[in-house]
């Protein structure tokens, strides 16, 4: 059963790394845009969602505690960190900064 969560988690890694990558992509390619804030802050928490679930998956499988505390720790400090910088982007961007 073990390895077939860890594969699961692996392949949603993997869509989430590619998702992000294109949005950072999307983001320098039309960097006048004003959203492309917006956009590379949705790519960087693609790839940080990637490799939280890449080490959930890896201490999944392995059984190794740490890596599941690490995916854990870092995909909430990650998340809140980036969604508190979207807030900040949202606010100045609608004049309430």
């Amino acid at each position: 059963m073990a390895p077939v969560v860890a594969a699961l988690l692996a392949l949603g890694g993997a869509w989430a790394a590619v998702h992000g990558a294109g949005l950072v992509v999307r983001a320098v390619r039309h960097a006048d845009d004003p959203s492309s804030s917006l956009w590379i802050i949705g790519g960087i928490r693609g790839l940080v969602v990637a490799v939280a679930v890449w080490a959930l998956a890896g201490g999944w499988l392995f059984g190794q505690t740490w890596l599941l505390v690490f995916g854990v720790v870092f995909l909430a400090e990650e998340l809140y960190e980036t969604g508190v910088v979207v807030l900040l982007l949202r606010m100045a961007g609608s004049g309430g900064a």
